[in-house]
Protein backbone atom coordinates (compact mmCIF):
# COMPACT_ATOMS: atom_id res chain seq x y z
CA UNK A 1 0.00 0.00 0.00
CA UNK A 2 1.54 3.56 -1.01
CA UNK A 3 2.60 5.54 2.06
CA UNK A 4 0.04 9.08 2.37
CA UNK A 5 1.87 12.09 1.97
CA UNK A 6 2.27 13.68 5.53
CA UNK A 7 0.36 16.83 4.20
CA UNK A 8 -2.19 14.78 2.97
CA UNK A 9 -2.61 12.97 6.70
CA UNK A 10 -2.67 16.64 8.59
CA UNK A 11 -5.56 17.77 6.51
CA UNK A 12 -7.20 14.47 7.18
CA UNK A 13 -7.00 15.03 11.13
CA UNK A 14 -8.51 18.63 10.56
CA UNK A 15 -11.43 17.93 9.08
CA UNK A 16 -12.25 14.98 10.89
CA UNK A 17 -11.71 17.35 14.30
CA UNK A 18 -14.02 20.37 12.18
CA UNK A 19 -16.59 17.35 12.15
CA UNK A 20 -16.45 16.80 15.64
CA UNK A 21 -16.92 19.99 16.71
CA UNK A 22 -19.98 20.61 14.53
CA UNK A 23 -21.75 17.89 15.44
CA UNK A 24 -20.85 18.69 19.15
CA UNK A 25 -22.25 22.09 18.56
CA UNK A 26 -25.61 21.01 17.05
CA UNK A 27 -26.00 18.02 19.81
CA UNK A 28 -26.17 21.37 22.46
CA UNK A 29 -28.22 23.71 20.35
CA UNK A 30 -30.62 21.00 20.24
CA UNK A 31 -30.99 19.99 22.93
CA UNK A 32 -34.16 20.32 25.58
CA UNK A 33 -32.34 20.74 29.93
CA UNK A 34 -35.02 19.80 31.92
CA UNK A 35 -34.89 21.54 35.46
CA UNK A 36 -35.82 20.29 38.70
CA UNK A 37 -36.77 22.12 42.09
CA UNK A 38 -33.83 22.93 44.23
CA UNK A 39 -33.69 20.23 47.07
CA UNK A 40 -34.81 21.54 50.35
CA UNK A 41 -31.98 21.51 52.47
CA UNK A 42 -30.97 19.64 55.93
CA UNK A 43 -31.09 21.93 58.57
CA UNK A 44 -29.18 19.70 60.42
CA UNK A 45 -26.18 20.16 58.14
CA UNK A 46 -23.78 23.11 57.15
CA UNK A 47 -24.91 24.64 54.07
CA UNK A 48 -23.10 25.21 51.09
CA UNK A 49 -23.48 27.69 48.51
CA UNK A 50 -24.12 25.97 44.96
CA UNK A 51 -23.42 27.35 41.65
CA UNK A 52 -26.30 26.52 39.23
CA UNK A 53 -25.27 26.42 35.48
CA UNK A 54 -27.50 25.94 32.42
CA UNK A 55 -26.07 26.32 28.48
CA UNK A 56 -26.16 29.29 26.72
CA UNK A 57 -29.13 29.80 24.50
CA UNK A 58 -27.34 31.85 21.12
CA UNK A 59 -24.82 29.50 20.71
CA UNK A 60 -22.53 30.88 17.87
CA UNK A 61 -19.02 30.34 17.20
CA UNK A 62 -17.36 31.51 20.43
CA UNK A 63 -20.25 30.30 22.85
CA UNK A 64 -19.77 28.79 26.19
CA UNK A 65 -21.29 27.35 28.89
CA UNK A 66 -22.45 30.87 31.50
CA UNK A 67 -22.42 30.43 34.92
CA UNK A 68 -25.03 32.30 36.73
CA UNK A 69 -26.49 32.66 40.83
CA UNK A 70 -30.27 31.87 41.39
CA UNK A 71 -31.99 34.61 42.46
CA UNK A 72 -32.86 34.30 45.86
CA UNK A 73 -36.07 35.10 47.43
CA UNK A 74 -36.42 38.53 49.88
CA UNK A 75 -37.31 36.12 53.29
CA UNK A 76 -39.78 39.42 54.19
CA UNK A 77 -41.21 38.76 50.72
CA UNK A 78 -41.74 35.23 51.50
CA UNK A 79 -43.11 35.57 54.74
CA UNK A 80 -46.12 37.84 52.98
CA UNK A 81 -46.68 35.22 50.80
CA UNK A 82 -47.29 32.85 53.35
CA UNK A 83 -49.13 34.94 55.51
CA UNK A 84 -51.28 36.04 52.54
CA UNK A 85 -51.91 32.94 52.44
CA UNK A 86 -53.78 31.62 55.82
CA UNK A 87 -54.98 34.99 56.88
CA UNK A 88 -55.27 37.56 53.69
CA UNK A 89 -53.18 39.88 55.11
CA UNK A 90 -48.72 40.46 55.28
CA UNK A 91 -49.26 39.84 58.58
CA UNK A 92 -50.95 36.75 60.76
CA UNK A 93 -52.38 37.32 63.84
CA UNK A 94 -54.03 34.49 66.06
CA UNK A 95 -55.94 33.79 69.43
CA UNK A 96 -55.19 29.98 70.12
CA UNK A 97 -57.16 28.77 73.02
CA UNK A 98 -54.74 26.05 74.20
CA UNK A 99 -56.94 24.72 77.18
CA UNK A 100 -60.50 26.23 78.47
CA UNK A 101 -62.10 25.10 82.03
CA UNK A 102 -65.52 23.56 82.03
CA UNK A 103 -67.11 21.02 80.21
CA UNK A 104 -68.62 20.35 76.46
CA UNK A 105 -71.67 23.20 76.88
CA UNK A 106 -70.23 25.35 79.31
CA UNK A 107 -66.83 25.20 77.25
CA UNK A 108 -68.19 25.90 73.85
CA UNK A 109 -69.90 29.06 76.14
CA UNK A 110 -66.89 30.42 76.92
CA UNK A 111 -65.16 29.42 73.25
CA UNK A 112 -68.44 31.90 72.01
CA UNK A 113 -67.41 34.85 74.56
CA UNK A 114 -63.67 34.08 72.92
CA UNK A 115 -64.27 34.39 69.39
CA UNK A 116 -65.86 37.33 69.61
CA UNK A 117 -63.17 38.86 71.80
CA UNK A 118 -60.91 38.01 69.25
CA UNK A 119 -62.56 39.99 66.40
CA UNK A 120 -62.06 43.06 69.06
CA UNK A 121 -58.45 41.98 69.04
CA UNK A 122 -58.28 42.26 65.42
CA UNK A 123 -56.69 38.48 66.01
CA UNK A 124 -57.50 35.26 64.12
CA UNK A 125 -59.62 32.57 66.43
CA UNK A 126 -58.08 29.10 66.37
CA UNK A 127 -60.67 26.47 66.18
CA UNK A 128 -59.24 24.04 69.40
CA UNK A 129 -59.38 20.49 69.05
CA UNK A 130 -62.46 18.45 71.33
CA UNK A 131 -62.15 15.47 73.20
CA UNK A 132 -63.16 14.24 76.61
CA UNK A 133 -66.40 16.81 76.60
CA UNK A 134 -63.39 19.34 76.80
CA UNK A 135 -61.89 21.96 74.56
CA UNK A 136 -58.31 22.86 73.86
CA UNK A 137 -55.26 22.56 71.58
CA UNK A 138 -53.88 19.73 72.51
CA UNK A 139 -57.07 17.43 72.29
CA UNK A 140 -57.43 14.83 69.91
CA UNK A 141 -59.84 15.65 67.55
CA UNK A 142 -60.70 18.14 65.08
CA UNK A 143 -63.65 21.01 66.17
CA UNK A 144 -66.07 19.80 63.67
CA UNK A 145 -65.56 16.07 65.13
CA UNK A 146 -67.96 17.73 67.97
CA UNK A 147 -69.23 20.78 65.87
CA UNK A 148 -71.17 22.14 62.70
CA UNK A 149 -69.13 25.61 61.35
CA UNK A 150 -72.70 27.65 60.92
CA UNK A 151 -72.90 29.80 63.91
CA UNK A 152 -68.76 30.34 62.92
CA UNK A 153 -69.77 31.36 59.33
CA UNK A 154 -73.09 33.35 60.15
CA UNK A 155 -70.79 35.64 62.80
CA UNK A 156 -67.90 36.13 60.20
CA UNK A 157 -68.64 40.15 60.35
CA UNK A 158 -67.35 39.87 63.68
CA UNK A 159 -64.32 37.62 64.01
CA UNK A 160 -62.30 35.74 61.46
CA UNK A 161 -61.32 32.03 62.05
CA UNK A 162 -58.98 29.69 60.92
CA UNK A 163 -58.62 25.31 61.64
CA UNK A 164 -56.19 23.68 63.40
CA UNK A 165 -54.88 21.85 60.24
CA UNK A 166 -54.47 24.97 58.27
CA UNK A 167 -53.02 26.90 61.49
CA UNK A 168 -50.26 23.83 61.79
CA UNK A 169 -49.84 24.37 58.23
CA UNK A 170 -49.19 27.84 58.47
CA UNK A 171 -46.56 26.89 61.36
CA UNK A 172 -44.96 24.48 59.37
CA UNK A 173 -44.94 26.63 56.27
CA UNK A 174 -43.10 29.52 59.08
CA UNK A 175 -40.77 26.85 59.94
CA UNK A 176 -39.86 26.20 56.60
CA UNK A 177 -38.68 29.90 56.05
CA UNK A 178 -36.68 29.98 59.39
CA UNK A 179 -39.01 32.43 60.88
CA UNK A 180 -40.55 30.46 63.51
CA UNK A 181 -43.97 32.53 64.82
CA UNK A 182 -43.58 34.25 68.20
CA UNK A 183 -45.61 33.71 70.37
CA UNK A 184 -46.82 33.61 74.32
CA UNK A 185 -48.56 31.67 77.07
CA UNK A 186 -51.22 33.66 78.94
CA UNK A 187 -53.42 32.46 81.60
CA UNK A 188 -56.75 33.84 82.41
CA UNK A 189 -57.57 32.81 85.99
CA UNK A 190 -59.98 33.36 88.71
CA UNK A 191 -58.11 34.49 92.07
CA UNK A 192 -57.20 31.80 94.75
CA UNK A 193 -57.58 29.51 91.91
CA UNK A 194 -54.57 27.00 91.12
CA UNK A 195 -52.68 27.90 87.87
CA UNK A 196 -54.25 26.34 84.76
CA UNK A 197 -51.24 26.42 82.81
CA UNK A 198 -49.48 22.80 82.83
CA UNK A 199 -45.92 22.05 82.85
CA UNK A 200 -45.84 21.34 79.24
CA UNK A 201 -47.00 22.81 76.02
CA UNK A 202 -47.50 20.21 72.89
CA UNK A 203 -47.03 23.33 70.67
CA UNK A 204 -43.60 25.05 71.90
CA UNK A 205 -41.52 23.59 69.79
CA UNK A 206 -43.49 25.74 66.79
CA UNK A 207 -42.93 28.67 67.82
CA UNK A 208 -40.44 31.15 69.67
CA UNK A 209 -41.28 32.03 73.10
CA UNK A 210 -37.54 33.42 73.68
CA UNK A 211 -38.07 36.40 76.17
CA UNK A 212 -41.73 36.07 76.46
CA UNK A 213 -42.22 34.58 80.02
CA UNK A 214 -45.73 33.19 81.05
CA UNK A 215 -48.01 35.77 82.06
CA UNK A 216 -50.92 35.28 84.37
CA UNK A 217 -53.81 37.42 84.89
CA UNK A 218 -56.49 37.17 87.57
CA UNK A 219 -59.99 38.26 87.65
CA UNK A 220 -62.55 38.09 89.65
CA UNK A 221 -66.06 36.26 87.91
CA UNK A 222 -69.07 37.32 89.80
CA UNK A 223 -72.51 35.93 88.41
CA UNK A 224 -74.24 39.06 88.84
CA UNK A 225 -72.89 42.02 86.76
CA UNK A 226 -73.51 45.05 89.38
CA UNK A 227 -70.56 43.39 91.61
CA UNK A 228 -68.43 43.21 88.65
CA UNK A 229 -65.65 46.15 89.06
CA UNK A 230 -65.29 47.16 84.84
CA UNK A 231 -66.53 46.42 81.89
CA UNK A 232 -64.87 42.92 81.91
CA UNK A 233 -64.86 42.81 77.43
CA UNK A 234 -62.76 46.08 78.23
CA UNK A 235 -60.53 44.64 80.63
CA UNK A 236 -59.80 41.36 78.93
CA UNK A 237 -59.57 43.03 75.42
CA UNK A 238 -56.30 45.65 77.10
CA UNK A 239 -54.73 42.72 78.61
CA UNK A 240 -54.51 40.41 75.44
CA UNK A 241 -53.76 43.38 73.19
CA UNK A 242 -50.02 43.97 73.14
CA UNK A 243 -50.53 47.58 71.82
CA UNK A 244 -52.00 48.41 75.54
CA UNK A 245 -50.16 45.57 77.64
CA UNK A 246 -46.19 45.81 78.20
CA UNK A 247 -46.32 42.26 79.42
CA UNK A 248 -47.67 41.31 75.68
CA UNK A 249 -45.08 42.42 73.14
CA UNK A 250 -45.84 44.29 69.93
CA UNK A 251 -46.23 42.61 67.06
CA UNK A 252 -46.89 39.13 68.88
CA UNK A 253 -47.81 36.66 66.30
CA UNK A 254 -49.71 34.35 68.95
CA UNK A 255 -51.57 34.22 72.16
CA UNK A 256 -51.45 30.59 73.48
CA UNK A 257 -54.91 31.29 75.81
CA UNK A 258 -55.38 29.28 78.97
CA UNK A 259 -59.03 30.27 79.79
CA UNK A 260 -60.77 29.59 83.24
CA UNK A 261 -64.18 32.12 83.31
CA UNK A 262 -67.51 31.07 84.80
CA UNK A 263 -69.50 33.56 83.35
CA UNK A 264 -69.86 35.95 80.14
CA UNK A 265 -69.60 39.44 79.39
CA UNK A 266 -69.59 39.76 75.85
CA UNK A 267 -73.02 42.09 75.28
CA UNK A 268 -73.76 40.70 71.83
CA UNK A 269 -77.02 37.84 71.59
CA UNK A 270 -75.48 36.29 68.96
CA UNK A 271 -72.65 34.94 71.56
CA UNK A 272 -75.68 33.38 73.43
CA UNK A 273 -76.84 30.78 70.32
CA UNK A 274 -75.17 27.53 70.68
CA UNK A 275 -72.61 26.24 68.41
CA UNK A 276 -74.66 23.26 66.50
CA UNK A 277 -73.52 20.19 66.68
CA UNK A 278 -71.85 17.92 63.42
CA UNK A 279 -74.54 16.11 61.29
CA UNK A 280 -73.23 13.15 61.79
CA UNK A 281 -74.65 13.17 65.51
CA UNK A 282 -78.27 14.45 64.07
CA UNK A 283 -77.90 11.76 62.10
CA UNK A 284 -77.54 9.34 64.94
CA UNK A 285 -80.27 11.29 66.96
CA UNK A 286 -83.24 10.94 64.34
CA UNK A 287 -82.18 6.88 63.88
CA UNK A 288 -83.24 6.63 67.94
CA UNK A 289 -85.66 9.33 68.59
CA UNK A 290 -87.51 7.05 65.49
CA UNK A 291 -87.43 4.07 67.07
CA UNK A 292 -88.38 5.49 70.60
CA UNK A 293 -91.44 7.30 69.61
CA UNK A 294 -93.23 8.21 71.02
CA UNK A 295 -91.05 8.39 73.83
CA UNK A 296 -90.55 10.54 77.13
CA UNK A 297 -86.57 12.42 77.79
CA UNK A 298 -85.54 12.49 81.48
CA UNK A 299 -82.77 14.67 82.26
CA UNK A 300 -81.51 13.14 85.76
CA UNK A 301 -78.42 14.55 86.97
CA UNK A 302 -77.04 12.93 89.98
CA UNK A 303 -73.70 14.10 90.97
CA UNK A 304 -73.29 16.44 93.71
CA UNK A 305 -77.15 16.19 94.78
CA UNK A 306 -77.57 17.13 98.49
CA UNK A 307 -79.05 15.18 100.34
CA UNK A 308 -78.48 11.49 98.71
CA UNK A 309 -81.66 10.50 100.89
CA UNK A 310 -83.96 12.41 98.42
CA UNK A 311 -83.01 9.98 95.58
CA UNK A 312 -85.17 7.17 96.43
CA UNK A 313 -88.06 9.55 96.81
CA UNK A 314 -87.59 11.28 93.54
CA UNK A 315 -87.77 7.73 91.51
CA UNK A 316 -91.32 7.44 93.23
CA UNK A 317 -92.00 10.89 91.86
CA UNK A 318 -90.73 10.63 88.01
CA UNK A 319 -92.42 7.58 87.97
CA UNK A 320 -95.67 8.79 89.03
CA UNK A 321 -95.18 11.80 86.87
CA UNK A 322 -94.26 9.70 83.69
CA UNK A 323 -97.89 7.72 84.20
CA UNK A 324 -100.14 10.39 84.25
CA UNK A 325 -98.05 13.14 82.05
CA UNK A 326 -101.18 12.69 79.19
CA UNK A 327 -103.86 10.36 80.13
CA UNK A 328 -104.95 10.50 76.12
CA UNK A 329 -101.29 9.21 74.93
CA UNK A 330 -100.31 5.46 74.80
CA UNK A 331 -100.28 3.66 77.55
CA UNK A 332 -96.85 2.31 77.19
CA UNK A 333 -94.28 5.28 77.10
CA UNK A 334 -90.83 4.48 76.04
CA UNK A 335 -88.21 6.76 78.63
CA UNK A 336 -84.87 7.79 76.91
CA UNK A 337 -82.62 8.50 80.08
CA UNK A 338 -79.98 10.83 80.14
CA UNK A 339 -77.86 10.42 83.49
CA UNK A 340 -74.26 10.88 85.13
CA UNK A 341 -75.59 7.30 86.57
CA UNK A 342 -73.43 4.50 85.34
CA UNK A 343 -75.18 3.39 82.47
CA UNK A 344 -73.68 -0.21 82.99
CA UNK A 345 -74.99 0.11 86.18
CA UNK A 346 -73.16 -1.80 88.43
CA UNK A 347 -71.45 -4.56 85.96
CA UNK A 348 -68.00 -4.89 85.90
CA UNK A 349 -66.26 -1.91 84.27
CA UNK A 350 -69.05 0.38 85.55
CA UNK A 351 -68.43 3.93 86.05
CA UNK A 352 -70.25 7.27 86.16
CA UNK A 353 -70.50 8.85 83.19
CA UNK A 354 -69.38 12.31 83.77
CA UNK A 355 -65.87 12.68 84.93
CA UNK A 356 -66.26 14.74 87.46
CA UNK A 357 -68.49 12.07 89.32
CA UNK A 358 -66.48 10.11 91.23
CA UNK A 359 -66.92 6.64 91.75
CA UNK A 360 -66.29 6.34 95.10
CA UNK A 361 -69.25 8.91 95.62
CA UNK A 362 -71.70 6.44 94.47
CA UNK A 363 -74.40 5.50 97.05
CA UNK A 364 -76.84 2.96 97.92
CA UNK A 365 -79.09 5.98 97.34
CA UNK A 366 -78.29 5.71 93.74
CA UNK A 367 -78.44 2.53 92.69
CA UNK A 368 -81.80 2.12 94.57
CA UNK A 369 -83.21 4.83 92.48
CA UNK A 370 -82.38 3.55 89.69
CA UNK A 371 -83.76 0.46 90.25
CA UNK A 372 -87.07 1.68 91.18
CA UNK A 373 -86.93 3.45 87.86
CA UNK A 374 -86.46 0.21 85.73
CA UNK A 375 -88.83 -1.62 87.98
CA UNK A 376 -91.65 0.43 86.69
CA UNK A 377 -90.96 1.74 83.38
CA UNK A 378 -88.82 1.15 79.93
CA UNK A 379 -85.35 2.52 79.90
CA UNK A 380 -83.38 3.41 77.22
CA UNK A 381 -79.54 4.99 77.21
CA UNK A 382 -76.30 5.24 75.15
CA UNK A 383 -73.35 3.39 75.33
CA UNK A 384 -69.69 3.85 73.21
CA UNK A 385 -69.50 -0.38 73.33
CA UNK A 386 -70.49 -2.29 70.20
CA UNK A 387 -73.55 -4.54 70.58
CA UNK A 388 -70.86 -7.53 71.19
CA UNK A 389 -69.16 -6.10 74.22
CA UNK A 390 -72.57 -5.20 76.11
CA UNK A 391 -72.46 -7.61 79.15
CA UNK A 392 -75.95 -8.58 78.77
CA UNK A 393 -75.69 -11.01 81.54
CA UNK A 394 -74.99 -8.24 84.30
CA UNK A 395 -77.97 -6.00 83.10
CA UNK A 396 -81.44 -6.50 84.08
CA UNK A 397 -83.36 -8.53 81.01
CA UNK A 398 -86.41 -6.04 80.85
CA UNK A 399 -86.57 -2.81 80.94
CA UNK A 400 -82.62 -1.24 80.70
CA UNK A 401 -82.16 -0.88 77.02
CA UNK A 402 -78.30 0.62 75.41
CA UNK A 403 -78.16 1.60 72.48
CA UNK A 404 -74.64 1.66 70.98
CA UNK A 405 -73.20 4.88 69.61
CA UNK A 406 -70.79 4.35 67.11
CA UNK A 407 -67.34 5.56 67.78
CA UNK A 408 -65.56 6.34 63.67
CA UNK A 409 -62.13 7.21 65.42
CA UNK A 410 -59.94 5.80 68.08
CA UNK A 411 -59.14 6.75 70.91
CA UNK A 412 -62.83 6.25 72.06
CA UNK A 413 -64.13 9.10 73.15
CA UNK A 414 -67.31 8.58 75.68
CA UNK A 415 -68.45 12.39 75.94
CA UNK A 416 -70.06 12.35 72.61
CA UNK A 417 -72.95 10.31 74.49
CA UNK A 418 -73.52 13.29 75.68
CA UNK A 419 -74.21 15.07 72.58
CA UNK A 420 -76.30 12.29 71.09
CA UNK A 421 -78.67 12.46 74.77
CA UNK A 422 -79.17 15.99 74.19
CA UNK A 423 -79.91 15.73 70.27
CA UNK A 424 -82.78 13.14 71.47
CA UNK A 425 -84.02 14.95 74.16
CA UNK A 426 -84.61 17.51 71.74
CA UNK A 427 -86.48 15.22 69.46
CA UNK A 428 -88.64 14.01 72.29
CA UNK A 429 -92.70 14.35 72.74
CA UNK A 430 -92.09 14.80 76.25
CA UNK A 431 -89.11 16.22 78.31
CA UNK A 432 -88.56 15.71 82.10
CA UNK A 433 -85.83 16.97 84.59
CA UNK A 434 -85.26 17.23 87.73
CA UNK A 435 -85.99 20.21 89.77
CA UNK A 436 -83.22 21.73 91.60
CA UNK A 437 -82.46 21.67 95.10
CA UNK A 438 -85.27 18.65 95.40
CA UNK A 439 -84.07 16.17 92.67
CA UNK A 440 -81.52 17.49 90.12
CA UNK A 441 -79.03 20.61 89.89
CA UNK A 442 -78.97 23.81 87.43
CA UNK A 443 -77.10 22.67 84.32
CA UNK A 444 -76.26 24.65 81.30
CA UNK A 445 -76.88 21.24 79.71
CA UNK A 446 -80.85 21.36 80.51
CA UNK A 447 -80.82 24.78 79.57
CA UNK A 448 -79.26 23.86 75.84
CA UNK A 449 -81.90 21.29 75.88
CA UNK A 450 -84.89 23.56 76.81
CA UNK A 451 -82.90 26.33 74.27
CA UNK A 452 -83.31 24.23 71.21
CA UNK A 453 -86.45 22.46 71.87
CA UNK A 454 -87.99 26.05 72.10
CA UNK A 455 -86.41 26.78 68.72
CA UNK A 456 -87.83 23.50 67.36
CA UNK A 457 -91.19 24.05 69.22
CA UNK A 458 -91.26 27.57 67.10
CA UNK A 459 -90.57 26.04 63.84
CA UNK A 460 -92.82 23.22 64.49
CA UNK A 461 -89.69 21.20 63.53
CA UNK A 462 -90.41 18.37 65.64
CA UNK A 463 -93.45 15.74 67.66
CA UNK A 464 -93.15 18.11 70.94
CA UNK A 465 -96.25 17.81 73.18
CA UNK A 466 -94.61 19.30 75.76
CA UNK A 467 -91.74 21.33 76.27
CA UNK A 468 -90.59 20.94 79.52
CA UNK A 469 -91.77 20.13 82.74
CA UNK A 470 -89.82 19.12 86.57
CA UNK A 471 -90.73 16.37 88.44
CA UNK A 472 -89.51 16.99 92.20
CA UNK A 473 -89.74 15.50 95.68
CA UNK A 474 -93.42 15.25 95.99
CA UNK A 475 -95.46 14.09 93.13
Amino acid sequence: MPAVPRSYRRTLVLLCTLFAIGYFITCVSETQVEWTQPVVPDHNQDLEKYVYVRPSHGLDDNSQYQAIDMPSVDPTQALRKVNQKYCGNDTCRFLLPMMITEQESKAQFHFRQLAFLSGRLDRIIVLPNVHSSHLGACRHYAFDYYYDHGWLDNNKDSFKYITMRDFLAWTKERQALEQLPTAQEISIELPGVTSTIPVANCMDQRFNMEGRPRYRFRLEDPENESRRKGDHAAILAKVLQDRNNPQVPDGLDVIHLYYDRRFGYIKDPRAEVPIDYHPRWHALADNIAAQLSPFVAVHWRMEMLEPVSNLVPCAHSLVKKISTIDQNASATKNVFLLTDYPHLLQAPGARPESMSFKQSELTANHHDAIRYLYEHVNVTLTTVLPTDKIPTDQLPMSNWNLVPVHHPTAPTDRSVLGIVDKLVAIRSDWFLYGKAGQCGKVSSFTRRIQYDRNQAYQQQKYHIVSLMDTFNLHA
